[in-house]
């Protein structure tokens, strides 16, 4: 597939964050960091990357008052960074 150098770029940053491991999940606000870009801007991506089944959402419980999403890559988001 392909895909733009921004969703690229966020992927490889998640990627980076995760060290490839499917299991580990990182705060939408570190990706946001990392990527150094408007909020909106890298929401968008997050959401067209899991759209193609790239990175997901972790669906764990959240603690009351939390407003950050967490997200992990996926095996399909792996294949296509390598």
């Amino acid at each position: 597939m392909l895909m733009s150098d921004k969703l690229r770029r966020i992927l490889t940053i998640i990627s980076d964050l995760t060290h490839n491991e499917t299991n580990s999940c990182f705060k939408d606000t570190e990706i946001i960091a990392q990527a150094n870009r408007q909020s909106e801007e890298i929401e968008k991506n997050l959401n067209e990357l899991q759209s193609f089944g790239f990175i997901m959402e972790d669906s764990s419980p959240k603690p009351a008052g939390v407003d950050h999403r967490m997200y992990r890559i996926t095996r399909e988001g792996i294949r296509n960074i390598q």
